[in-house]
């Protein structure tokens, strides 16, 4: 399927084309000035774009968010890869996620410095790469708020020993391993603690199959006790690899409950 942008602007949101350097970002903003937006760092999938979530940024944006969405290396403006060819998931995945999360740390020191941001008030989302991609970003920044996982996931581990017993993934180096726990959210449990996690997930994923959060919530479940409002599972039932409108009015009733 030939994926085309959204051409209709809407009359509420202000849109602008940064670079922060080198990585071409997309900000929305709700139409008037202020000091300061709580602010939504959005993560797009694989083989997409900031470009293909025009829609996603402005329906985000006219309930009062800023919203940053960065093209991830070989997506988009960043020397971009034919990604239907045979092979390309396997050799670009891994370097895809670890870079976007390494380079969150320059997109989130120039969001605080340079861009309208309400205080300690900045959450990360994203859908399927960019969902494994913001679970990464969340252990490695604590200061963020709050997380939005749509159709990813925060149990990296698991995910690479399902797709290696299935013959999709190669073994990985020693160091490649070393990289991939040093962000993986299963790993860092106590970086998590207290901190609001939202899980959104199709319960007929084939892209990513929803096992993987499953078994992810439940160990979130033994140290969010005393806090069990801090944390959801949104499961769809029949939902393929797809956001529904239902999975996006959750994700936007989170964010005003927890941002």
């Amino acid at each position: 399927m030939n994926r085309t942008t959204f051409n209709q602007k809407s009359e509420f949101v202000n849109a602008m084309r940064i670079e922060i350097e080198g990585i071409p970002c997309m900000v929305y903003r709700p139409i008037g000035e202020k000091k300061g937006y709580p602010t939504v760092i959005y993560y797009h999938g694989w083989s997409s774009c900031k470009d293909f979530q025009v829609f996603k940024g402005e329906v985000l944006a006219s309930y009062g968010y800023q919203v940053i969405m960065p093209d991830a290396i070989h997506h988009g403006e960043r020397e971009p890869i034919d990604h239907q060819q045979e092979g390309m998931l396997e050799k670009y995945f891994r370097k895809v996620l670890l870079q976007s999360v390494e380079e969150s740390e320059i997109i989130l020191r120039y969001v605080r410095k340079e861009l309208a941001v309400e205080k300690n008030r900045i959450a990360v989302m994203g859908h399927s790469m960019g969902g494994f991609i913001s679970s990464g970003v969340f252990v490695k920044d604590q200061d963020l708020k709050t997380v939005i996982v749509l159709n990813g996931s925060s149990a990296w581990s698991i995910v690479e020993d399902e797709m290696r017993e299935t013959g999709t993934e190669d073994d990985l180096t020693p160091k490649e391993e070393e990289r991939l726990r040093q962000f993986d959210p299963y790993h860092h449990l106590d970086a998590l603690k207290g901190r609001p996690v939202c899980l959104i997930h199709g319960e007929k994923d084939s892209a990513v199959p929803i096992e993987g959060q499953e078994e992810f919530y439940h160990k979130l479940e033994e140290i969010y006790r005393e806090n069990p409002e801090k944390i959801r599972f949104f499961k769809v039932p029949r939902m393929d690899h797809y956001i529904s409108t239902g999975m996006f009015e959750e994700s936007i009733s989170w964010l005003k409950n927890h941002l």
